[in-house]
């Protein structure tokens, strides 16, 4: 359950027991059940309140949970179906994966194989982007940055700054004094020597 299923799971609690609900109780609960289905946990409330006049804790919910799984599995057992497949008899079950292995298409039967083909057929085609944005994006910004990286400075290149022209030259009351200058590129303002 996540944050919101579990606030509406004590709010339909405190309508039983009139008990109060604040932040910290939603996580606290959340932390004990984030595996338990809503769909259970609402019916374990339900069974529990039916009976009991007690106070109901996590620990209520957890077992009542546990059961009606157990229930399950053994009415799958009854009937013969396949465990996790309900109204598929064992015989025709698909293979079970392990958690994170992924089945090869010629491990389907014929029929699972022939959808799988038809409703790859009619998926249109999309771009890398569209499937994965954000790597398409964080591509493209590796890509500028090894452009960076491996650019060399233009040699023709001159910043022209205010401090730039005052690094080059000494100014004083609007003239340049240093020693050697030019007075094509240091006669005047030196606010006017960025327009040059």
């Amino acid at each position: 359950m996540n944050l919101s299923e579990t606030a509406d799971l004590l709010s339909a609690m405190s309508a039983f027991d009139r008990r109060t609900i604040g932040d910290g109780d939603v996580i606290a609960w959340q932390a004990i059940l984030p595996d338990a289905a809503f769909a259970d946990c609402l019916e374990a409330v339900k069974q529990h309140y039916a009976e009991n006049t007690e106070w109901m804790m996590p620990a209520h919910v957890r077992r009542a949970v546990r059961d009606m799984a157990s229930q399950r599995e053994a009415a799958a057992r009854a009937t013969g179906w396949a465990p996790g497949q309900a109204g598929v008899p064992r015989g025709q079950a698909l293979p079970e994966a392990a958690r994170g292995e992924r089945l090869a298409l010629s491990d389907l039967p014929a029929a699972v194989a022939d959808l799988v083909a038809r409703v790859r057929a009619g998926l249109p085609e999309g771009s890398q982007e569209a499937l994965y944005p954000r790597r398409a994006a964080w591509e493209r910004e590796h890509a500028a940055y090894l452009r960076q990286q491996a650019a060399r400075p233009n040699p023709h290149y001159r910043p022209r700054t205010l401090a730039d022209v005052q690094h080059r030259h000494d100014w004083q009351d609007g003239r340049c004094v240093a020693p050697g200058a030019d007075p094509d590129l240091c006669g005047g303002d030196p606010w006017t020597q960025l327009d040059r």
